[in-house]
């Protein structure tokens, strides 16, 4: 079916039969017979019988009765299948992106012309579930051109990619003997990204921050000055303080020449299904809203972002941009993979920060990542109790625990993320630890 820019949809139907917009009177009667209601069938066999019946048995009242009783139906399909017309439909959706738990409007353009009279068109635009099921509404139909208009609202109560439509007209007639439906063929899409936390200005600094800083991007001609500095932030590393202009300007401030070099960052997911608890209030829900949230704050602060999951069998070496990797998040399921050996060992390599998203399930979960960001400027992991997620633990504790203590023995700024811990507060805990794993 034709498309139009901006999410629209446009889609013709003839009235008669959703084959040709120009059937035959056969077809048109045919199709239309096809669709009486139950109240329908019941007056042509009410009628029918009643007329049989006054003719065994002699009574005009009874035929005159019967023939009133199957001309009444039959008269319906006529009129309906006389009047078949062209009906166009326009969908716009704004916006066509949106977060879990947002809104959008949707607005549903509707035209006609031939040669049916005034009527009312009963529509219903179909929905899937997630954005709360399909919505039914009349619009009037006035002479032979026509144009009538409906909007709705929408909540999508979970991430993914969802096609709004396809939308059904019902024509009917005023006794309820017809009900003809037609049903468009054209959808619209709607993407819905996980949920984006607020994580702060923790690791944000040197790179577009607000206070105006000059940004420097890899692969940029030139780069900044070694000796520029800036004022300290929380997660910052201890031993980039600059103490000779902490010391004249009584402030924390340190040096910015690393983040100058490597202004990138690469968020690794892990999506094996058997190292999740699926479900809304699962780890894998909160892993992707995690990675999703990490991705936006250090591309909001002018760092290149590229996402890598563990069903990653290429990989562009350009950056994506946050709107392609939030439209993956969207999209994204858990994976049916066993082990995480198979990604590609370049994939993590960055000179930047590597942030790993993980559970506790699998104790050799980090040695591939391990291997691939020997050469990463900082790394770091969020790494999410399996085991007692759903039991309201904030610390972590058990295999959560142990695989983070093992990646700090190796160089990692990690933490056990409990569960009913928030993005936004296991992020915090993240920066906390980097800090005594700096001051120890």
């Amino acid at each position: 079916m034709p498309s139009s820019p901006g999410g629209r949809r446009t889609t013709s139907y003839a009235r008669s039969s959703p084959r040709s917009a120009c059937p035959s009177p056969d077809d048109d009667m045919r199709g239309t017979l096809g669709s009486l209601t139950t109240r329908g069938r019941g007056f042509l066999a009410g009628g029918a019988t009643v007329t049989l019946g006054g003719v065994v048995l002699g009574l005009d009242v009874l035929v005159r009765m019967g023939a009133f009783a199957l001309a009444l139906p039959l008269l319906a399909v006529l009129v309906v299948a006389h009047g078949r017309s062209q009906v166009s439909t326009t969908r716009t959706v704004s916006p066509s992106r949106t977060s879990a738990g947002g809104e959008a409007e949707v607005s549903l353009e509707v035209t006609g012309s031939g040669r049916g009279g005034s009527g009312m068109l009963l529509l219903e635009d179909q929905l899937p579930d997630a954005l709360g099921g399909g919505r039914r509404f009349a619009v009037e139909s006035t002479g032979r051109r026509w144009h009538s208009s409906a909007r709705y609202r929408l909540t999508a109560r979970r991430r993914g990619i969802y096609a709004l439509g396809p939308l059904s007209v019902r024509i009917g007639d005023p006794f309820g003997f017809l009900s003809v439906r037609k049903t468009f063929h054209s959808t619209t899409p709607l993407v819905v990204t996980p949920t984006v936390h607020r994580l702060g200005r923790l690791w944000a600094g040197g790179v577009g921050s607000t206070a105006g800083e000059h940004l420097v991007r890899l692969g940029s001609t030139g780069r900044a000055d070694d000796t520029s500095v800036r004022e300290y932030r929380v997660g910052d590393d201890l031993r980039r303080i600059h103490w000779r202009t902490t010391a004249r300007t009584g402030e924390l401030m340190v040096r910015r020449e690393e983040e100058g070099r490597h202004a990138d960052v690469t968020v690794y997911l892990d999506t094996r299904r058997d190292v999740h608890r699926r479900g809304l209030d699962g780890t894998f829900e909160w892993a992707v809203s995690a990675a999703a949230s990490v991705a936006a704050h250090f591309a909001g602060n002018g760092w290149d972002v590229r996402l890598v999951t563990d069903a990653t069998d290429s990989h562009d070496s350009a950056p994506d941009s946050l709107g392609l990797i939030l439209d993956e998040l969207a999209a994204v399921g858990p994976s049916i993979r066993r082990s995480s050996g198979h990604v590609p060992a370049d994939v993590l390599t960055s000179r930047g920060i590597v942030v790993a998203i993980v559970t506790g399930a699998d104790p050799e979960s980090l040695d591939q990542i391990d291997l691939c960001s020997t050469t990463a400027g900082r790394r770091l992991a969020l790494v999410l109790d399996d085991d007692r997620w759903l039991h309201g633990d904030h610390a972590g504790s058990g295999g959560a625990l142990a695989l983070a203590t093992s990646a700090r023995a190796r160089g990692w700024v990690a933490t056990a993320v409990g569960g009913g811990e928030t993005v936004s507060g296991a992020w915090q805990a993240l920066a906390l630890q980097s800090t005594k794993d700096t001051v120890g």
